[in-house]
């Protein structure tokens, strides 16, 4: 699980990065009149989002009722449970629009900061991510009721991406917001903003049930959201956490243009959504992995007290949890996340916070859940469950290992003369093969420093191909690095040892799309995204026509249309006229067969999340800033109890 978690920061510090190699591309292909690409169900392509000027959905006379509502929440827990719910349209489009419309209108009445008092016998139950869960949602609002006077709900964001329910989870809560204005409340999560969730999943899911046109109107509808809600004038609930600049006030955030389909990097509204608390010891604000935001210490947290009194508390979510519910800084700060067995091989429990006034001020209860609605994840063994688990994250390390497979060979050539006393320049270091021996710690502390994830990588090896038997026949023995590495060549790199009747113009293709992707650091998740246009997970002869002129037109390659037929033959294994993702990836990455085969256990919306971006790319780092931390402003804490 830590490593997951681990990985999961670094893929969405690189899903903002690799978008400027994207960037670079797509803005070709709006320069250049190409043939059209297959758009089959009206669907636009994933990365060249062409709106369709004047073409606006029509939006009918349709205005969600307490009972609709009802009837809505049981077919979608009918057809979750039966597995019927997942390709179709959950509500007519104009009806949907009609929805929406309402929504925004609602939402953008709002301020950016909301202010809710709460009076006995009132209770707030504050639910944390979703993330297209509609289990989740649908097991709250049956455990803990709808709405009423005396218990109120907020959301507080993520409510879209990663599950397959976004759109209906969207609804219900949108209809909620409207059937109960004043004791419904919704943040805004990072997650509601079009450079994440065009890539996160739930554009796919908005493309397989309806359209471009219902997807921009989404987003649209996400600028309203507002961005923090004040409880009793001493609670903030925001989605991520605190800022890195000193000084931001309530009234400052206030004043912020919301109405963006996202925000500007290192903006008050990006730490707003994306910030994360550091440990016990983290002090000031620092750069946070996900390549957003800031982590920030309990000075940090002390200090922005200070400079908006009488708050004294901090509600959050945006990180998953093993129960669901965490407290920092000595209850300073509290963490509530709400999608159960996240992403379906997790394992964790999700929580709601239910905040009750008191004569002494706020007090909480976190309720801990794990729902499985009658599905296949009540069958499912621990095995299972853990297996899965592993088998993904073994497949995004192969992906990374391959990325990064040369720098690697360097520097495990570099311990191999430094171990003799022999050390050389950086990158120069030559090694035999019958001497390129290292040990097992030698081999997790060059993982651990060349792919910067901080990963015990020695609990992973047999999942990695390392050889359990060394050199000398003991167990966990030293082992040749040069020939475990070789594992991940790319099968371009063998090309040479293929038979003699393979066309020589594919070989050549190929290695000019390698030396884009290796010269110009372009992750081949990137690229493949790149060539399916319109995104249905695979490329088909004229995406790959198309985006090959283009990329020749970006990178001074050379890239004739003649060349596509009988590179396509080539990719295309399984003879179906159209290359998958799978094909595309063992071309680019892998050639050792079972690493190939542990690269198929990675579902297509995890493999297609992030890219693996050279540091050479990234955005400078802001320095870190410390705070004056100051004496704990908070009293009164109730004991968690479930």
């Amino acid at each position: 699980l830590a490593a997951w978690d681990e990985l999961e920061h670094k893929e969405e510090s690189e899903l903002h990065l690799s978008s400027r190699e994207l960037g670079k591309l797509t803005e070709m292909y709006s320069k250049l009149s190409l043939p059209a690409t297959n758009t089959e169900g009206g669907r636009r392509p994933s990365f060249v989002l062409e709106r369709e000027n004047g073409k606006e959905v029509k939006s009918s006379g349709f205005k969600p009722t307490l009972s609709w509502l009802a009837g809505f929440m049981d077919k979608t827990s009918k057809e979750y449970i039966d597995g019927t719910g997942e390709k179709k349209a959950p509500m007519a489009v104009e009806d949907l629009t009609a929805l929406l419309n309402q929504a925004k209108d609602s939402l953008k009445a709002l301020p950016n900061v909301v202010r809710i008092e709460l009076k006995s016998p009132v209770k707030l139950m504050v639910v944390g991510d979703l993330h297209g869960q509609v289990k989740d949602l649908l097991f709250i609002l049956k455990k803990h009721g709808l709405p009423t006077k005396d218990k109120w709900f907020l959301f507080n964001g993520d409510f879209v991406d990663r599950g397959k329910h976004s759109c209906e989870t969207c609804i219900i809560l949108f209809a909620l917001k409207l059937l109960f204005p004043g004791y419904v409340h919704l943040n805004r999560g990072n997650h509601e903003a079009d450079d994440i969730n065009a890539r996160d999943g739930f554009q796919d899911e908005v493309f397989l049930k309806y359209n471009q046109q219902v997807y921009d109107k989404f987003n649209d509808t996400f600028t309203a959201l507002p961005l923090v809600h004040i409880i009793n004038k001493t609670a903030m609930v925001v989605h991520g956490g605190l800022c890195w600049d000193a000084g931001v006030t309530i009234d400052s955030i206030g004043k912020i243009d919301r109405f963006c389909l996202h925000p500007e990097w290192e903006s008050i509204m990006e730490d707003l959504l994306w910030s994360d608390p550091g440990g016990p010891k983290h002090n000031g604000a620092s750069q946070n992995d996900r390549g957003c935001g800031c982590i920030f210490g309990e000075d940090i947290v002390d200090e922005f007290f200070e400079d908006n009194p009488p708050l004294n508390l901090v509600i959050r979510s945006h990180e998953k949890k093993e129960w669901g519910f965490e407290e920092h800084f000595h209850g300073k700060l509290l963490t509530v996340f709400s999608a159960s067995n996240y992403c379906g091989d997790n394992g964790n429990h999700g929580a709601v916070l239910e905040v009750t006034p008191t004569e002494a001020g706020l007090e909480y209860t976190a309720h801990k859940f794990y729902t499985t609605m009658g599905t296949q994840e009540e069958k499912k063994s621990f095995a299972d469950q853990y297996c899965t688990l592993s088998a993904s994250v073994a497949a995004k390390l192969i992906h990374r290992i391959a990325a990064h497979r040369l720098e690697l060979l360097d520097y495990y050539a570099t311990c191999v003369q430094s171990n003799k006393g022999r050390l050389s320049e950086p990158g120069s270091a030559e090694v035999k093969n019958n001497e390129a021996i290292i040990t097992r710690v030698e081999w997790a502390r060059g993982l651990k420093e060349i792919l910067g994830l901080k990963i015990s990588f020695l609990f992973l090896q047999t999942l990695l191909g390392v050889p359990m038997k060394g050199v000398d026949g003991k167990n966990k023995g030293k082992f040749n690095y040069v020939e475990w590495l070789s594992k991940f060549a790319p099968t371009t790199a063998k090309l040479k040892f293929e038979a003699k009747g393979q066309a020589p113009e594919v070989k050549q293709t190929l290695l000019k799309i390698v030396n884009v992707l290796q010269k110009h650091r372009v992750a081949v998740k990137t690229m493949f995204r790149y060539f399916d246009l319109n995104g249905d997970g695979v490329i088909s002869p004229q995406e790959l026509a198309n985006g090959l002129v283009c990329l020749g037109k970006v990178y001074n390659e050379t890239f004739e249309v003649e060349e596509v037929k009988t590179l396509v033959a080539h990719l295309d294994k399984d003879k179906s006229n159209s290359i998958d993702y799978s094909e595309f990836l063992n071309t680019f990455t892998v050639s050792n067969p079972e690493l190939s085969n542990a690269l198929k256990s990675v579902k297509r919306e995890d493999v297609m999340r992030g890219g693996i971006v050279s540091s050479a790319v990234n955005k400078p780092k802001r320095a870190h800033r410390m705070a004056s931390r100051q004496p704990s402003l908070v009293t009164n804490k109730a004991e968690e109890r479930v």
